[in-house]
């Protein structure tokens, strides 16, 4: 479950966006999200040793550039790396965290359960912002899409949980960019999980999601929603692994930049 606020506080934004890289488009998105938070934000990234981490980390002139005061770049390379110090004191100064992994998985066994899970949870409920960027996005989630199998057609095995950062429930996230094919992944991921909402980002675009609930999409992508609360029949539970899932009854929308959605009523929004 998310944190819990403070009576006299707003729960910071929960940003889950597609790949960010150094191209124009990612540095205009990086420019309108820090926009949203104080002046010359301080700002820690958060990364995972191994895979293609290493090389994002030109994200810190980026940073720079759309805006940001301070930038702290932080490499967990053990679990005793989320329990140093001087990092859990960035987080306690920060306006926003940033996540980023190439494998949502790989960063989640090293923060997860530690102080620094903890104090993120903690800031965020006090009003820090976190970002999840690409694979980083998954961990915003209580329940975090780690593996799944492309092609439109869900199926039985096709979609792989496990414990996020909690920071929202009311969602279960897919990076996979347009270039992907995630429709089916969603699909199994929410026959299992038929609370949350399905959620799929293109690359250099972003769902905020504000205190109240509310998502707006922000960047020249789009983001898909499907929605599983009026599912009336779903033959998940009686499958093989592989076989194709019937689901019947869902709701999909596709928004693009300046469009809102309410996730408490999911309905989009004027």
């Amino acid at each position: 479950m998310p944190a819990k606020l403070a009576p006299d506080r707003n729960r910071g934004l929960i940003i889950a966006s597609g790949d960010i890289g150094t191209d124009e488009r990612s540095a205009q998105l990086l420019g309108r999200l820090l926009a949203l938070l104080a002046p010359q934000p301080r700002v820690v990234v958060l990364g995972a040793i191994g895979g293609s981490d290493d090389a994002d980390v030109d994200i810190e002139p980026t940073l720079y550039a759309a805006g940001a005061g301070e930038v702290r770049r932080s490499i967990v390379r053990n679990r005793a790396d989320s329990d140093q110090r001087t990092l859990l004191d960035a987080i306690d100064h920060a306006q926003l965290t940033v996540l980023t992994s190439d494998q949502p998985l790989r960063l989640s066994t090293l923060i997860g359960g530690t102080q620094l899970a903890r104090a993120i949870r903690r800031r965020n409920a006090e009003g820090m912002a976190v970002l999840g960027a690409g694979a980083g996005a998954a961990l915003l989630c209580e329940h975090m899409l780690t593996h799944g199998t492309e092609g439109a057609t869900p199926r039985s095995g096709g979609a792989t949980f496990a414990p996020g950062l909690g920071l929202t429930n009311r969602v279960v996230i897919d990076q996979g960019g347009h270039e992907s094919d995630r429709l089916g992944r969603l699909l199994a991921a929410l026959a299992l999980n038929p609370f949350a909402l399905g959620l799929g980002l293109d690359v250099a675009t972003a769902a905020v999601i504000g205190p109240d609930n509310v998502l707006e999409v922000i960047g020249g992508g789009g983001v898909t929603i499907i929605d599983p609360a009026e599912m009336t029949d779903s033959n998940i539970a009686d499958l093989a692994p592989g076989a194709p899932i019937r689901i019947t009854n869902l709701r999909l929308h596709a928004l693009t930049g300046g469009a809102r959605y309410d996730l408490d009523f999911r309905r989009a929004l004027p």
